[in-house]
């Protein structure tokens, strides 16, 4: 049976992994020589000096490249490693954000001061959560928000543990900066990081569909039970 061909990200992710190889060894080489060169007497000490200070720079150079290289590879890593948590938790975001928005929009002059604050602050967290999962640095590893009570506890400001610490402390970054406006709210309904995309998209509709679904599911349940003690 003959072999499939590699899919391009396989392809891009061997170059890319070949070329940080080739940068680390490039990296080697030249402080090797370098080391050769600072305990060397031959030649004249202005041609040595001059050679040297080229050398560093291309050696600076060099390793600020790899550094650009090895960051974009530990993005892609995690990228990849946590699509699918992120994926999930970005649609029960955008679901809890599309709840909050209709119970906002459903007040009615009745409500008294209490209850429109206790619902716009829902909203604010919803969309709180919405920027965590969304903006969520792809250098790190991705720390869950819906997992073990996360939400919850970074509402309240709880974070014993290591991954605690880290959600609360991002959590209280993206909560500033909605509170501020730094962060477009519904411009992070339809975008995927830093740009707008068909798959964000697609959460969203899918999200408003969950949503719908819930309500007449509710409703359905509501109207049995009715049914049910007309018929006592």
């Amino acid at each position: 049976m003959p072999k499939s061909r590699p899919s391009f990200k396989e392809v891009h992710d061997a170059l890319s992994t070949s070329s940080v190889s080739r940068l680390r060894k490039k990296v080697r080489d030249l402080e090797r020589l370098l080391k050769r060169t600072s305990s060397s007497t031959n030649g004249s000490k202005n041609s040595t000096a001059l050679a040297r200070r080229e050398q560093e720079r291309a050696l600076r150079a060099l390793k600020d490249e790899l550094r650009t290289l090895e960051q974009n590879m530990k993005e892609k890593i995690l990228d990849k490693r946590y699509h699918k948590v992120r994926f999930f938790e970005r649609r029960k975001a955008a679901r809890r954000v599309i709840k909050a928005r209709k119970a906002v929009a459903a007040l009615g002059d009745e409500d008294d001061e209490v209850k429109r604050k206790m619902v716009e602050e829902e909203r604010r967290f919803a969309e709180t959560e919405l920027a965590y999962v969304t903006l969520f640095p792809r250098e790190w590893k991705y720390v869950s928000l819906y997992v073990d009570g996360g939400v919850e506890k970074a509402r309240k400001g709880y974070g014993e543990s290591e991954t605690g610490k880290k959600r609360l402390e991002w959590w209280t970054e993206v909560e500033r900066m909605v509170k501020s406006g730094d962060v477009d709210v519904e411009s992070l309904m339809f975008s995927q990081g830093d740009k707008v995309t068909p798959n964000a998209r697609k959460i969203v509709k899918q999200a408003e569909q969950d949503e719908e679904e819930a309500e007449l599911s509710y409703q359905q349940q509501q109207d049995e039970e009715d049914e049910f003690f007309d018929k006592q």
